[in-house]
């Protein structure tokens, strides 16, 4: 190919730079992504925006599009916001303490009993934020379990991608992408489900067909994924709901694969 034809083809468009830089720091760091190796196989962010100012073919851009930066999981963010309402909660309390002590040691009884029972609902307060944060903790610790136990597909080819952000406030837990293109939509439970985890892991595998359809070219298939069970494999309401050790050999059976054999792994 031309090198002018092929410079051209790498030249960005300022007009329509999502990032906001300007035409020189966006030539220069189109030239840093296609002057690096790992800037199109590591995990960089701003890889699918560059190969496609690239004009790279559509397998690769749906590729790179797997490699961005892991999310931390929706329930481990919700954990942290809660943790820091708890601690807000109870610094807010520490004070209300702190100023009843002075109310009291200058005679204001009636404002010292007023901040004490202000600092008593704000432990209260406290302890219901740090409560919910160690039940969101349980939660992202079970997305991280079905995230390790996924991990050993990639050796067969599959394609993982975690913690998709799916229309609202929620995310999908995971993706898999099997090598003839099925597609998984992936949601964890700790222990338990119900109707409505079926239904909202049903509607998790609408949403990626619609708006991923190059992902799924055979298809999205709800799977609901109950970590703390055993030996739990079956179809509920149309979902796929299996347990941890069940999932690796569900989701190869559903896509019809198999691993590759170690003689022919190395």
């Amino acid at each position: 190919m031309d090198p002018s034809a092929l410079r051209r083809a790498l030249r960005p468009n300022p007009l329509s730079d999502p990032l906001g830089r300007s035409p020189r720091q966006h030539a220069s760091g189109a030239q840093a992504s296609a002057a690096t190796p790992t800037a199109l196989g590591g995990r960089s962010p701003r890889c699918r925006y560059f190969l496609s100012r690239a004009g790279a073919p559509a397998s690769v851009r749906g590729r790179c599009e797997l490699l961005a930066v892991p999310r931390s999981s929706f329930p481990r963010r919700q954990q942290y916001r809660r943790l820091r309402r708890a601690a807000a909660s109870g610094a807010a309390a520490i004070a209300a303490g702190a100023l009843a002590a002075t109310a009291a040691g200058a005679g204001a009884t009636p404002l010292a009993g007023l901040l004490a029972l202000l600092m008593a609902a704000l432990v209260v307060d406290a302890r219901r934020w740090v409560r919910l944060a160690t039940r969101s903790g349980v939660g992202a610790q079970s997305e991280a379990e079905v995230r390790r136990a996924l991990g050993r597909l990639e050796a067969e080819g599959w394609r993982l991608r975690h913690s998709l952000p799916c229309g609202g406030r929620g995310d999908i837990d995971s993706v898999a992408i099997a090598p003839n293109g099925l597609t998984f939509a992936i949601e964890a439970k700790t222990r338990t489900f119900d109707a409505r985890h079926l239904a909202h892991a049903r509607q998790t595998a609408a949403w990626l067909y619609r708006h991923r359809r190059r992902w799924c070219r055979r298809g999205a298939l709800p799977l609901l994924c109950v970590v703390r069970a055993r030996g739990l494999e079956g179809v509920e309401d149309g979902v796929l709901v299996v347990s941890l050790d069940r999932l690796v050999p569900a989701l190869r059976a559903g896509a019809g694969t198999s691993p590759r054999p170690e003689f022919l792994a190395a």
